[in-house]
């Protein structure tokens, strides 16, 4: 079920089933500011005042039997000259109701002492008479004694009801509060009812029994409900005396607001079913001037986990301001846009109005032009301005006509104007394309131009493409290092030492080297070397080779090193960006920081090559050997492999994007805390490899094998699988597969997986003979046509799971969760189903089950009409 609301309102939503029914509970809670002018406080403030005010449940998001208000607070004594006792008084609309609190007090010789002043006192159960054992308030006071001082004192309660005063020791009287009874409170749990027999399981289970009193979703105590009317009325009355620090009376009006939530069960947000929403529940924070609303409402469901529900939306409106249904499917398209769905969702204006929206971040974009620098910026520019301007005027001329006009300051957009604002943008940049297209395309169409390309040769439409395709410019580190050795030569420019300052080469040129190291491949390719400089240069390897084999640093841009022997070369932080290595030998050096981008790699061997932190985006490998190289922090983009062997291989933090390998070899390599990004891998072997902390996202696998291969935590994210994928023998340890990830065909014989989540994946035509599988998650998966005979998938779940025309045969199930799962034309002849959940699952006569032991299987709830 897919969630959209508003910053400033939280959800609770609970399918029940009660009478043989299916229901949805939806709570909408709104914190509400207790001014004069209420305004809707956002959902964080909501929780965190929950948390250190209520410290339990809130709601259990059922329908509540009759409307009731809460409090949870103080008392407080400052407002009268008496500090050992006052009276908190609270009435709403008709309700009223009052308790009488006071200070430590004890029984001494069947006498309560008096009351010790206080300043503030809680009003809670825990102050209220009760104690261990007490039928209706086991976490209160009076009836155990304390010690004080090593003396063994018995307590009297703090808080009393003014209608039931405790008179002497250990006297059963009413315990006083005003704030929310627990779920497990005696008197509130014996309303759970007690008809869950055989009749409860077959027919109701997972609901409530028959017998259920439906006020066991009350919280507050009798007094301090509307009976028989399930919502309180809008815009009611309220005085609460005695729990304000400052205030002896807080008064005023609840907020005259209508919450609406819709329901659609449709994923593409249609067809909204609007929620009739009751304000059951106002619980009020004196102290902190909230109170929190809560409407209550119910929607009919087919299946009992609300399955059928695809989305739900709650809002808020002004009582006499309602919206209509129209503008709620509006916003429910714009927030599921895949473009602009993310910026709607801080427009909180389009679900809550923005007349009762309290403050937050989405108050505004900070406004620049108010910050101290460049508020004294433009003030320094006005006064130059005006200065020019005067001399302008005593020399005679219009300052008008000379000084450029002053551009006029805007004000940040609201977060409500981002969406139209983008989009103007985005239409902005289309036209401008066009413009420059069509002015393209009539100076190509002219005559004078067209006659000047054929007189000179020049190719004229070439060149406007290549200005067209956007020119990245060209990053060469050695020029740039010389550039800034100019400036340090410069004295205009150059550094004092005498001061302590470094020079410019010293202080950006690392910078200039990390740019080239990390970005290369972002900028144009180098031009290749002139044949002269490249035999010049394959000599001076050769007398570098020849002596201590050390290239580090050294420039080898558009270098042919082709056919060379280099093993054991150290070219660490060299630039080889480009560099023909065809049918080099580079088994053993050292590539460590150095800039690998566009080489090409033809029957080249890397063997037991360090890679660490090189980049080697935009190469070209084909029929090369990576045999034990190390990728450790090695930056691959764009890459093309095609026919390598990485065998041992070791890849650790290695960036692969929108690289491409095609029948590479990487049995036993080890991969570790990657992420590659649209990898696309064709026949990839990838036998006994080992994936630890890995994240594939958008990558494509097609033919892939992972026989006997080790995944330890490691998640496949709108990954496709094709063709015969096979992980034969593969152990996997917390993988996930999810989003748009398929796995059809995929071959999982003898497979291990260990707390995999593989929820909602298609697995159809799979493979599962002889797997183990502990505790992981195949909910929702589809199985159509699977073999899984052997499998052992022990304590794991396969809820809503299709196994349409699947085979389980001998299969071992034994405490897994099967529940509404599908076994039509399914065979689990011999299969053991011990102690397993298949409540609600789909079987007829076409499932096969001859020989499978079934004792002690959950098989009711049998599945009903709605959910089939």
């Amino acid at each position: 079920m897919k969630t959209i609301k508003p910053f400033r309102l939280s959800l609770l939503t609970r399918p029940y089933r009660w009478q043989r029914a299916d229901t949805l509970g939806v709570a909408v809670m709104a914190l509400a500011t207790l001014d004069d002018a209420p305004r809707l406080m956002p959902e964080q403030e909501l929780w965190k005042l929950a948390a250190e005010e209520t410290g339990g449940i809130l709601d259990l998001g059922v329908p509540k039997a009759c409307a009731e208000f809460l409090v949870s607070g103080n008392a407080y004594t400052r407002h009268q000259a008496d500090k050992t006792a006052c009276g908190v008084r609270i009435r709403v609309g008709e309700l009223d109701k009052s308790l009488l609190v006071f200070g430590d007090r004890y029984w001494m010789d069947g006498r309560a002492s008096k009351p010790a002043p206080f300043e503030q006192m809680r009003v809670d159960w825990t102050r209220a008479y009760g104690g261990a054992g007490h039928a209706v308030n086991p976490q209160g006071m009076g009836m155990a004694t304390v010690d004080i001082n090593g003396v063994h004192m018995l307590p009297l309660p703090n808080v009393e009801a003014s209608h039931s005063r405790i008179g002497a020791p250990r006297q059963n009287v009413e315990p006083g509060g005003l704030t929310a009874y627990p779920p497990d409170a005696p008197q509130r749990f014996a309303l759970i009812g007690s008809k869950y027999g055989q009749d409860w399981l077959e027919q109701d289970y997972p609901g409530f029994a028959q017998d259920m009193d439906w006020r066991f979703f009350n919280a507050a105590p009798a007094d301090q409900r509307r009976a028989n009317k399930r919502s309180l009325d809008a815009g009611s009355d309220y005085e609460i005396w005695n729990m304000h620090p400052d205030r002896q009376v807080l008064r005023g009006r609840l907020p005259d607001w209508k919450a609406r939530c819709f329901a659609s069960r449709r994923s593409d947000g249609t067809e909204l079913e609007d929620i009739d929403l009751k304000l059951s529940t106002a619980w009020f924070f004196p102290h902190r001037e909230r109170v929190l609303l809560i409407w209550h409402g119910a929607l009919p469901i087919r299946e009992d986990d609300a399955a059928d529900v695809k989305l739900i939306m709650p809002a808020l409106e002004l009582a006499d301001q309602p919206r209509p249904l129209d503008h709620y499917l509006k916003v429910a398209q714009q927030r599921l846009d895949k473009d602009y769905g993310a910026v709607h969702a801080l427009c909180d204006d389009e679900l809550v109005p923005e007349s009762i929206q309290g403050e937050w971040l989405d108050g505004g974009l900070p406004d620049t032009a108010e910050r101290p620098m460049v508020r004294n910026i433009l003030q320094g520019t006005a006064r130059k301005r005006e200065a020019w301007r005067q001399e302008l005027v005593a020399a005679g001329m219009d300052p008008d006509l000379v000084l450029a006009a002053v551009p006029e300051t805007s004000k940040p957009p609201a977060v409500a104007e981002l969406p139209e604002m983008l989009r103007g943008m985005e239409a902005q940049i289309r036209e401008q394309r066009a413009s420059l297209d069509k002015a393209r395309a009539d100076a190509l169409a002219d005559p004078d131009l067209q006659a000047f390309a054929r007189k000179t040769d020049i190719d004229v439409a070439g060149i406007a493409d290549h200005g067209r395709a956007g020119d990245r410019g060209r990053l060469d580190p050695e020029e740039v290092h010389a550039q800034l050795a100019d400036f340090d030569a410069n004295p205009v420019t150059a550094a004092e030492p005498s001061k302590g300052q470094a020079g410019i080469a010293q202080r950006l040129g690392p910078q200039v080297d990390r740019l080239y190291l990390n970005g290369a491949h972002m900028f144009d390719a180098p031009p290749g070397m002139s044949p002269h400089r490249a035999q010049r240069t394959r000599r001076r390897v050769t007398e570098i080779y020849a002596g201590n084999r050390d290239f580090t640093g050294m420039n080898l841009i558009g270098a042919d090193l082709s056919d060379m022997d280099l093993r054991g070369a150290c070219f660490r932080q060299a630039a080889l960006e480009g560099a023909n290595l065809t049918g080099a030998r580079l088994d053993h050096c050292d590539f460590t920081g150095a800039v690998l981008a566009r080489a090409a790699a033809v029957n080249t061997s890397f063997a037991a090559a360090i890679f660490t932190q090189a980049n080697l985006s935009l190469m070209r490998g084909q029929h090369a050997r990576f045999d034990q190289a190390v990728f450790a922090d090695s930056v691959c983009v764009e890459s093309v492999f095609e026919d390598c062997v990485f065998a041992d291989a070791e890849f650790l933090r290695t960036q692969w994007r929108e690289a491409t390998c095609t029948a590479c070899d990487f049995t036993g390599a080890r991969f570790a805390e990657m992420a590659p990004m649209t990898w696309r891998l064709t026949r990839g072997n990838f036998a006994r490899a080992s994936f630890r902390q890995c994240a594939f996202m958008a990558c494509e696998l097609e033919q892939c094998s992972f026989v006997e291969a080790t995944l330890m935590r490691c998640s496949f994210v709108n990954t496709v699988f094709s063709g015969a994928t096979d992980f034969t023998r593969a152990a996997m340890t917390a993988a996930s597969f999810c989003g748009t990830t398929a796995l059809d065909g995929a071959c999982f014989r003898e497979a291990s997986l260990a707390q995999c989540g593989m929820r909602g994946t298609s697995l159809a035509r799979t493979d599962f003979s002889k797997a183990m599988l502990a505790g992981s998650d195949f909910s929702e998966c589809c199985f159509h046509d699977a073999t899984l005979d052997g499998l052992s998938g022990g304590e794991s779940l396969f809820v809503r799971a299709d196994f349409s025309g699947a085979s389980l045969r001998d299969g071992n199930l034994i405490q897994s969760i099967l529940s509404k799962a599908i076994f039509l034309r399914a065979d689990l002849s011999g299969a053991n189903l011990f102690r397993a959940d298949v409540s609600q699952a789909a079987v007829d006569g076409s499932t096969l089950m001859d020989g499978a032991y079934t004792r002690s299987a959950k098989v009711w709830p049998r599945r009903r009409e709605a959910a089939a």
